[in-house]
């Protein structure tokens, strides 16, 4: 996805190519969302199953040798940014300015001239997992989240007749068949990108998610389980990681957790600022709860299997749910389906996470975090977490109708969870086990692989 971090105010100025292509705002908004969807940014991506490549995956035929460049990764960025923008341009002359209808042409053309083709996935063999109108929603979501308007260019989200609630947590069923259903795993204003298409002939079933959001943001646990893994710095990709464990033995890891002091890129982050009281192995956690607090450890998606990550890391959550066999879930239309059935609750009351009594490097005072829409969070010196304002909801589309003006979490307003919510349960010790052995929570050691 995209190499320049995310803004950090509401009205946020396009960043610059710094290659001689000017390129006015607005364009250089939707120049970056195409390029963050679908590469990463990276102007040397190579081309795919599809024949697409470069930063805006020009397929060969529409690349069509421009300016004497074969394909379009082997143009200089500015070529590539040349060859966008009057695409673009020509897009919204075509279609009077219509900024939704570029993701639609950018992603499967034949759509918009055919309706029906808005609601079927565009060659699925070459890797692509949405169908048009999911991926246009998800482009449109991205572009409000760069711009810093969250409902400038979004499409209807919420559900209709939503209950505005206080403070309740999810009530996720603790199933040992089939998992149909998860926990949001982020509080306040987030977007979940697009799956990655695969580039190989040979790819892993299922999906991760992505969740992109900002420094600090409280990142929530999408299931009842018990903590088997934490890494504070991962040797490899350098990742703060965590993983929880559920009673059916799926590993939920979450890749990506905050370990700078605020206001820096210093690495050097306490343990209270990269993960609440419940970021200990053997905790255990129920869903909805304040796991830690989101970062740029994780390499940005596009990195994957590429070597060494790019220079910058928008923050996000990656977050992977592999059954007790290892194989990997489809996560991305689970985590979707939680934002959407959660819109506009409330995400945090008093059960939202512990104090935190463990020892530390240094004490901190009371951190405010400014959200970049609207609200903020306040990580407590205790370890607690406050919310206020659309910052207190899962999801705050323009169909939200309230938003808290008073504080939300423990100490603060909230409600009390539903009775027998936090009733013991166990986690069979085969799992708990196979989970605490597993780093990269890759394939539970121990146990019999599928396939």
């Amino acid at each position: 996805m995209a190499t320049t971090p995310p803004p950090a105010a509401p009205q946020p100025t396009a960043p610059p190519t710094g290659l001689g292509i000017e390129i006015p705002e607005d364009l250089g908004h939707i120049l970056l969302t195409i390029r963050t969807l679908e590469s990463g940014g990276r102007y040397d991506t190579p081309p795919n199953k599809g024949r697409a490549s470069g930063a805006y995956q020009f397929i060969t035929s529409t690349w069509n040798n421009h300016r004497g460049y074969p394909h379009a990764y082997l143009a200089p960025r500015e070529v590539q940014d040349e060859r966008a923008l009057a695409d673009v341009r020509s897009i919204l002359w075509t279609w009077k300015g219509d900024v939704s209808m570029v993701p639609v042409i950018w992603y499967y053309p034949k759509a918009a001239k055919d309706p029906a083709l808005m609601d079927q996935v565009p060659l699925p063999q070459f890797g692509n997992r949405l169908t048009v109108r999911e991926y246009q929603r998800r482009w449109l979501e991205v572009l409000a989240f760069i711009t810093g308007d969250p409902f400038g260019f979004s499409l209807a989200i919420a559900p209709p007749g939503l209950q505005y609630l206080s403070g309740i947590p999810p009530e996720v069923e603790r199933s040992v068949e089939e998992l149909d259903q998860v926990a949001f795993p982020v509080l306040g204003s987030a977007v979940v990108a697009p799956p990655q298409t695969c580039e190989h002939d040979a790819c892993e079933p299922g999906s991760s998610a992505i969740v992109y959001g900002q420094k600090l943001q409280p990142v929530l646990a999408a299931t009842d389980g018990v903590v088997t893994a934490v890494e504070h710095d991962d040797p490899i990709s350098g990742a703060v990681t965590l993983t929880l464990t559920d009673v059916a033995g799926r590993t939920f890891h979450y890749a990506g957790f905050n370990d700078d002091n605020p206001g820096t890129v210093d690495g050097d982050a306490d343990t209270s600022l990269r993960f609440t009281a419940l970021g200990e192995v053997g905790a255990t956690v129920r869903a909805g709860q304040i796991l830690g607090y989101m970062g740029d450890t994780d390499p940005m998606p596009s990195d994957e299997n590429r070597g060494a990550p790019t220079s910058a890391v928008w923050p996000h959550i990656r977050l992977t749910i592999r059954d007790h066999t290892g194989l990997r879930l489809d996560t991305d239309s689970l985590v979707v389906a939680a934002q959407r059935s959660q819109a506009c609750h409330v995400g945090l009351g008093p059960w939202s996470v512990p104090a935190d009594e463990r020892p530390d490097d240094a004490e901190r005072d009371d951190i405010e975090v400014d959200a970049i829409l609207n609200g903020g969070w306040t990580l407590r010196s205790d370890g607690t977490v406050t919310a206020f304002g659309r910052s207190a909801l899962i999801l705050a589309p323009e169909g939200c109708e309230w938003a808290p003006n008073d504080a939300f979490g423990p100490g603060a307003s909230g409600n009390r969870p539903p009775e027998g919510w936090d009733d013991d349960f166990s986690v069979p010790m085969e799992f708990l086990v196979a989970g605490m052995l597993t780093a990269d929570a890759v394939a539970p050691v121990g146990l019999i692989r599928s396939g």
